[in-house]
């Protein structure tokens, strides 16, 4: 952990509105203590970090991951089911270690595109929880709860959960949350006692919630309604809800989405892909700040948040009748609105005084990113994780000239590339690659 420290850029995003040119960021400890202009710093100081021609900017929210499931990076485009042939048929094999090496792999593609927090919804969320801490990125982090159907299913899963919730409770940079699957995957008796569970405990919620047709054909043909409207009707929806897709439809959902303030979660490369976005535009219309997330591979192969934003803006404003969605507002969404919701309003996402220190710098000399006629929208439109230099969490440095600080980059790489092919084995997904099947 760095005690107090100075770093000087050529701009410092305070938040979207707000960008100080020539400026110092002063860090104590793991808050945010002032942003200053770089002359009131003295030169002898030798606690100062001269950065140059960077953008100091706050760190990146992804509100929906599920990080370990970069193994199926490739195959969710052919006939096979994305979902349910592809990710459901490799995550009965998965175990502690499996789950522990293959989070790490996503934790360092999201990290190097400048992501500072994940909203990440697994099994074995213990082990998801575990590579957050070694890595050091921030983890807003549930166990995935099924009991009806799915890769692991029954009531040992929520033992497992209120376990996990339980040990991890005091833990600076991992924070637990509650996660139900879905509404088909969980009974509505265990769906409802999950929200009184999380309620009570000050626990958000993180459920995947109206996201495919066969969920929709489930609610439907067992409760003769939608699965939002199913939600609504159990009195599960809420402030405390980050709602992730919201896509398959039908009239009156989104009203009522809107009605219980629960937060809805645009995976805009997921979406995209499978001709399904969600309204984003209709949603903005009925006063409803939906967030951003790149959900995982089988719909989205990298955890890149600056893709996301772009894409988001490109989808939401392609199908907009009137007030298109800027850039900046993009920026708001990744950075603030998106981990103020999840952490139920404890972090704010911006660098204000007072505030976590969860930033990184931007090179702004390169030539995706000159000229800088307007900071925050280059960062949007212009920036690639090649000009993703440093990432700092909770004030401590975890990358550094794109380096990571806490691991052995090569290590964790390579095991990650054994448990992915052990699990190809035990699943037999090598010789259905080999054979074709999910081309």
């Amino acid at each position: 952990m760095i005690s107090k420290e100075y770093f000087s850029a050529r701009y410092i995003v305070e938040d979207y509105k707000t960008v100080h040119k020539n400026s110092v960021l002063i860090v104590n400890g793991n808050y945010i203590e002032d942003i200053v202009p770089i002359e009131t710093i003295s030169k002898d100081s030798k606690n100062i970090n001269e950065l140059g021609d960077v953008i100091i900017s706050p760190g990146f929210t992804n509100a929906h991951s599920h990080v370990a499931l970069n193994s199926v990076k490739g195959l969710g485009y052919g006939n096979a089911s994305a979902l349910y042939d592809v990710m459901w048929g490799i995550e009965p094999a998965l175990d502690e270690d499996l789950v522990y090496k293959l989070s790490l792999l996503g934790m360092m593609d999201a990290i190097s595109s400048g992501t500072t927090s994940i909203n990440d919804h697994y099994f074995f969320a213990d082990s998801v929880a575990k590579a957050c801490e070694y890595i050091g990125i921030r983890g807003f982090i549930g166990h995935t709860i099924m009991t009806e159907y799915g890769p692991w299913t029954g009531k040992e899963q929520i033992k497992l959960a209120k376990s996990f919730n339980n040990n991890w409770k005091n833990h600076s940079t991992v924070h637990p949350i509650v996660a139900p699957h879905e509404t088909s995957t969980v009974s509505p008796k265990e769906l409802k006692e999950l929200s009184n569970y999380a309620l009570e405990n000050n626990l958000l919620t993180h459920i995947h919630l109206a996201q495919t047709q066969k969920e929709m054909d489930y609610i439907k043909s067992n409760y003769d309604t939608s699965p939002i409207k199913h939600a609504f009707n159990l009195g599960i929806l809420n402030e405390k809800v980050i709602a992730a897709h919201c896509n398959v439809v039908e009239d009156g959902d989104l009203e009522l989405l809107a009605e219980s303030k629960a937060f809805p979660i645009f995976c805009p490369t997921t979406h995209g892909i499978a001709g399904k976005p969600m309204n984003t535009n209709f949603l903005s219309e009925l006063n409803v700040d939906w967030g951003i997330g790149t959900d995982c591979s089988g719909g989205n192969d990298d955890y890149d948040m600056l893709e996301e934003m772009r894409t988001a803006l490109v989808l939401n404003n392609s199908v907009a009748k009137k007030d298109f969605i800027k850039p900046k507002e993009i920026f708001r969404k990744a950075t603030e609105e998106n981990i103020k919701r999840i952490s139920g309003g404890n972090f704010s996402g911006n660098l204000s005084k007072n505030q976590k220190a969860d930033f990184i710098t931007i090179s702004a000399n390169s030539p995706r990113m000159q000229p800088l006629h307007d900071v925050v929208n280059n960062i949007v439109m212009c920036a690639s994780s090649n000009e993703i230099k440093d990432v700092f969490i909770d004030g401590e440095c975890i990358l550094k000239d794109s380096k990571f600080q806490l691991i052995d980059e090569q290590k964790v790489f390579e095991e990650g590339l054994e448990a992915l092919n052990k699990l190809f084995t035990k699943t037999g997904f090598d010789k259905k690659i080999d054979n074709g099947d999910f081309s």
